[in-house]
């Protein structure tokens, strides 16, 4: 059994554009919310949590930001996750949808492929 109460999967945030985790009745997932700091996601049987990916990001310009997460360990019961995580081909050119950039919304994001992102 592990000892530190702090040991934890660190703090990042996924690359992928989507990452669709179902969690058994175990808390140990946690968000970052700006101005609160970090709130545990609380399980609930047959739901699912859709974690906004960097790729999103991207995709929208920044409109829909990454989700910065964590998943601390718990010391007292099993914590299962599962997690489905898409990302697309290597060599596919990554960039802000057109029709979010304009000159009121200057790109936030280079164009880059995945494997240069990797």
């Amino acid at each position: 059994m592990l000892k530190s109460q702090n040991l934890c999967f660190g703090t990042h945030t996924d690359l992928s554009l989507l990452t669709i985790l179902y969690q058994n009745n175990t808390r140990g997932l946690q968000i970052f919310k700006e101005g609160t700091g970090w709130l545990t996601v609380q399980p609930h049987t047959g739901v699912l949590v859709v974690n906004i990916g960097d790729l999103t990001q991207i995709l929208s310009n920044g409109l829909y930001p990454s989700v910065l997460h964590r998943a601390l360990v718990n010391r007292k019961q099993q914590q299962i996750s599962v997690a489905y995580i898409y990302r697309p081909p290597t060599n596919v050119l990554i960039s802000p949808l057109p029709k979010l950039v304009d000159h009121y919304h200057l790109c936030l994001f280079r164009p880059i492929t995945w494997i240069e992102y990797l």
